[in-house]
């Protein structure tokens, strides 16, 4: 009885994980516009280098000196590895002015899908797949 009672168990336990992990996961269109583009100019204050997907935070001071804080979605460390974008080139632009090519966040908050972000060197990076499906360049945030 207590054999069955494990074995149940530890299989029960295993279908609450899978389909968590599946409703945890989400879909680019389900949260982002990708008939838009976006270009946000700002400090790179942090980012995070984890899987799922990596993340930057940005500090974007408009015209009138307000400061908004952005938050961009980036593919996972090991994808954008791929694309020659390495953990070293994000550490070494903290604290720096970068523009993050993204799509924005379909819900109006401040955050967005990035694709490429220019650091301050003028270096073009990588940091995630090509989302935006219109066509020409929208306007700087």
């Amino acid at each position: 009885m207590t054999r069955k009672f494990s074995v149940g168990f530890l299989l029960f336990l295993s279908v609450i994980f899978v389909a968590a992990s599946a409703f945890a996961h989400h879909g680019f269109q389900a949260e982002f516009d990708g008939s838009r583009l976006i270009y946000v100019k700002g400090t790179l204050t942090k980012f995070e280098w984890e899987n799922p997907h990596m993340f930057l935070y940005l500090e974007s001071t408009d015209a009138n000196g307000k400061v908004t804080q952005w938050q961009f979605e980036g593919a996972s460390p090991t994808v954008v590895k791929r694309t020659g974008t390495y953990r070293e080139d994000l550490i070494a632009n903290v604290g720096k002015i970068i523009t993050v090519r993204a799509c924005p966040a379909k819900d109006g908050t401040n955050r967005g899908a990035a694709e490429t972000i220019k650091v301050a060197d003028g270096r073009e990076l990588v940091v995630g797949g090509k989302r935006y499906y219109g066509s020409g360049k929208e306007g700087e945030q």
